[in-house]
C-alpha cells in the first residue's frame, strides 16, 4: 500500500483485526455525583439586587475614572462595567475600595503606580480613582430540593440523580473507549511493515530536547541538573522523544492504511459539522478556528476517530472498573 502521493513511506498493514484491549473505566462515586448535583445547582444560580454592603462574590455595575492634578486621566473612564468581586477582573486596589459599599454611593481611592509602569508619564506617580457604584447583587443558588428537580422537568430528586449519574458516567465510558482505541491504534501501528524516515525521528528528537532545555533554562535549570534530579540521562530522554515520534509517526500510517483498506471516509458535511461544534466548544468564531485548523488536517483526525472505532469494534475487549482513588 503507497503513500507516495502524500510523500509518505509505503506501508503494509499487519494484523489490525482482532487485536486485544483492556478498556480501563474510571468509577463515578456517590461523592463525585453529589458534586455534580451541587454544580447543576450552581449553574442556575441568579442574581438579586442587594442594599446590603458589596463584599467577595458580589456582582457590581460601576462606573471608574482616574484624575490626576484635578485633570481626567486619557482613556481611564469606563461606564456600567459589571464585575464580580473577587474574580480578578479589576486591580486589587479598586476590589478593596468597593468593599463596604452600598449600591447609589460615590466614593474615591488612592493609587500610586509602579515605578515600572507601562506608562512612562504615570509612574510612580499617586492618582484618584472615583467610583459611582450603580448596583449590588448577590447570587441566591437553589437548594437541591424535590421542587428544584421537579421545575427541571424531572419526577423528582432521585429521578434527577439517576439522569446526572447516567450522563457521568458516559462520560467515563467514552474516556474509556477513546483510551483504548488509541491503544489499538498503537497496536496497529506496530505492526506495520515500514521503512520509517529515521532523519525526521532524529530531527524531531533533537527538536524535543531543544525545547526542554528552553523550558528549563527560564526556571534556571541546566539539563543536566533536570537529569540528576529525574534519575535519567540526556541520552535516554533523547531516546524516550524518539520512540515518541516512531510511535506517533505509525499511528498515523495505519491509521491512513486502515481507513483505505476498510473504506473509511470523512465527508466536507462532516469536517462543517465538527467545525460548528468547536466553535460551540470553545466559544471561539468558526473562521479562527478554520485559521488554525485546515479542513485536511481536521478531516484527517476524524478519520482517526473512526478508525479507533472501528478498530474497537473488532477488538478482543476487556473492560475493568479501576478503583476509586481516595
Amino acid at each position: 500500500m503507497s503513500n507516495s502521493k502524500n510523500n509518505l513511506p509505503e506501508v503494509k498493514l499487519g494484523q489490525y483485526k482482532g487485536l486485544s484491549v483492556t478498556r480501563h473505566v474510571r468509577p463515578l462515586s456517590e461523592k463525585a455525583l453529589d458534586e455534580e448535583m451541587a454544580h447543576q445547582a450552581r449553574m442556575r444560580s441568579v442574581y438579586h439586587n442587594s442594599e446590603e454592603p458589596a463584599k467577595r462574590g458580589s456582582r457590581v455595575v460601576l462606573d471608574f475614572a482616574g484624575f490626576m492634578g484635578g485633570e481626567e486621566i486619557p482613556d481611564s473612564r469606563m461606564e456600567k462595567v459589571m464585575v464580580v468581586l473577587g474574580d480578578g477582573k479589576l486591580m486589587p486596589a479598586a476590589e478593596d475600595a468597593i468593599y463596604g459599599h452600598k449600591a447609589g454611593e460615590t466614593f474615591r481611592f488612592d493609587f500610586t503606580y509602579p515605578a515600572a509602569f507601562r506608562v512612562a508619564e504615570l509612574s510612580g506617580k499617586t492618582a484618584q480613582f472615583e467610583i459611582k457604584l450603580h448596583s449590588v447583587a448577590e447570587k441566591t443558588t437553589p437548594e437541591l430540593t424535590e421542587a428544584f428537580a421537579k421545575g427541571l422537568g424531572y419526577a423528582d430528586l432521585a429521578a434527577m440523580r439517576e439522569v446526572v449519574r447516567a450522563k457521568k458516567q458516559k462520560i467515563h465510558e467514552d474516556s474509556a473507549d477513546r483510551a483504548a482505541g488509541q491503544e489499538l491504534l498503537a497496536q496497529a501501528g506496530a505492526n506495520l511493515t515500514v521503512a520509517l524516515p529515521e532523519a525526521m525521528l532524529d530531527r524531531t528528537a533533537d527538536n524535543e530536547m531543544r525545547m526542554l532545555e528552553e523550558r528549563l533554562s527560564r526556571s534556571n535549570i541546566t539539563l543536566e541538573k533536570h537529569c540528576q534530579n529525574s534519575h535519567t540521562t540526556a541520552a535516554a530522554l533523547r531516546a524516550g522523544y524518539r520512540a515518541d515520534a516512531e510511535k506517533k509517526l505509525r499511528s498515523m500510517l495505519a491509521s491512513r492504511a486502515i481507513a483505505e483498506a476498510e473504506g473509511i471516509t470523512v465527508s466536507e458535511l462532516e469536517v462543517n459539522n465538527e467545525y460548528r461544534r468547536l466553535s460551540q466548544m470553545q466559544d471561539t468564531p468558526e473562521a479562527d478556528i478554520r485559521r488554525v485548523l485546515t479542513p485536511d488536517t481536521l478531516s484527517a483526525a476524524l478519520a482517526a476517530q473512526k478508525v479507533q472505532r472501528f478498530l474497537l469494534e473488532n477488538a478482543n475487549v476487556t473492560t475493568v472498573m479501576d478503583p476509586e482513588k481516595e
